[in-house]
């Protein structure tokens, strides 16, 4: 009778082992898979990271162009430029050559 007992609690122990061994194979394919989403996600967020530092830095240049502009505008060669283009006006002394057609 002794042996019968030994051998069912043999049997319910390998059974409990195998179970647990289940159970921790199963946490450990979802670890694994939650830990490959975790990544991709961070290589996302980095690309997305460097992609927006470079827009800051666009953004910062053109903000520097913008604060200078009222600076330019007052100077005299924006006021030469503008009287060219939109008016025609030259100087005195100047010889316009144009393109015969």
């Amino acid at each position: 009778m002794v042996k019968k007992k030994r051998k069912r609690a043999s049997s319910s122990n390998r059974r409990g082992m195998a179970g647990i061994a289940l159970v921790v194979f199963t946490l450990l394919s979802v670890l694994l898979m939650q830990s490959h989403r975790l990544e991709a996600k961070n290589t996302a967020y980095a690309s997305q990271q460097a992609q927006l530092e470079v827009q800051i830095a666009e953004e910062e240049a053109r903000a520097d162009e913008i604060a200078k502009l009222p600076e330019y505008t007052q100077s005299k060669e924006y006021i030469e430029k503008v009287a060219r283009e939109k008016f025609g006006l030259v100087y005195e002394d100047e010889i316009i050559f144009q393109k015969a057609e």
